[in-house]
């Protein structure tokens, strides 16, 4: 099928994941928080290398691993340059990177997790929304965050999720969720128009 627009969104978190691990200083299960500090230690010839978490309550500290025994010339030196230098940027890729949280076998509490969606062309979305009859609307999830393909299209399109079964039912949009390539597809099939500010 061809589409009159292929627009693509991107849902990025807005800060790292909150993660569930036993905690020693509550003795019991808590939430721990991103420091945004690595913690680097040279042992001979080898680096280990940490992102340091913090217990919500207690403050108790946890280190996650993102190098174990490497050789420091197998890292790039741009990105040990910002371990040493607790770059808040790598420690924000570490901590959103769902692959890495389970290596360390953390928990990620998907209920606290907040996004945003980013327009892949760069326009930006004024007071209006409004889409047209055969637009594909690809949102890529490549963060793998657990979030109901209803519920993407509903704040997507800013309508509530009643209004997202309405239009599906009166086959006005479809909505699809591909899991093998960790995007969700929107296409409209009737002109969708509506102010931002009316949800209904």
């Amino acid at each position: 099928m061809s589409y009159t627009r292929q627009i693509g969104y991107k849902i990025t978190p807005d800060e790292s994941f909150r993660i569930i691990r036993n905690c020693s200083g509550c003795g019991k299960k808590s939430g721990f928080l991103n420091t945004s500090c690595f913690r680097v230690n040279a042992n001979g010839r080898k680096i280990d290398i940490w992102l340091i978490y913090q217990c919500e309550n207690c403050k108790h500290t946890t280190n996650l691993t993102v190098y174990e025994r490497r050789n420091p010339q197998s890292i790039e030196r741009e990105e040990y340059e910002k371990f040493l230098s607790n770059s808040s940027e790598l420690a924000l890729k570490y901590g959103t990177d769902s692959q890495f949280l389970s290596r360390n076998k953390a928990e990620i509490d998907w209920t606290s997790i907040r996004y945003s969606f980013i327009r892949q062309d760069g326009a930006l979305q004024g007071d209006s929304q409004f889409f047209q009859k055969d637009d594909l609307l690809v949102i890529d999830n490549t963060c793998m965050l657990k979030i109901r393909k209803e519920k993407v299209a509903g704040e997507l399109l800013k309508v509530s999720g009643s209004k997202i079964k309405e239009l599906e039912k009166s086959g006005i949009i479809t909505v699809e969720e591909c899991r093998m390539r960790h995007h969700i597809r929107i296409e409209i099939h009737e002109e969708l128009r509506w102010e931002l500010d009316d949800p209904a």
